[in-house]
């Protein structure tokens, strides 16, 4: 009987699903942030229960929180660095050299 060699995933799914690749490349950098804000939100509720388990942080405690001084003075701060760190792409040329040339393209 002959030895059948189970295909890998590659050639069971087509991961090709736009025609651009431009758009494909988008779908990437979008999953992948997707997946870093789960497992930041993912982390944020542990720590939260952690907390509220050992009765160090309440409702109460973090809405306080959210209204003092020092969190809105760093919220303010975040932002703007937020802001002109997502739109530096769009605002500033790309720093580094374009290198094709010395590339083997072919």
């Amino acid at each position: 009987m002959p030895e059948t060699v189970a295909p890998n995933a590659a050639e069971l799914i087509d991961l090709d699903f736009f025609k651009d690749d431009t758009t494909q490349r988008l779908l990437g950098v979008i999953t992948a942030l997707g997946g870093e804000v789960y497992v930041l939100k993912a982390m944020v509720n542990r720590l939260t229960v952690a907390l509220e388990n050992q009765g160090v942080v309440t409702d109460d405690i973090l809405a306080a929180a959210a209204t003092s001084e020092a969190h809105r003075a760093w919220q303010a701060e975040e932002e703007k660095t937020f802001g002109a760190e997502m739109l530096r792409p769009w605002l500033e040329p790309d720093e580094a050299t374009d290198v094709r040339n010395f590339m083997d393209m072919g």
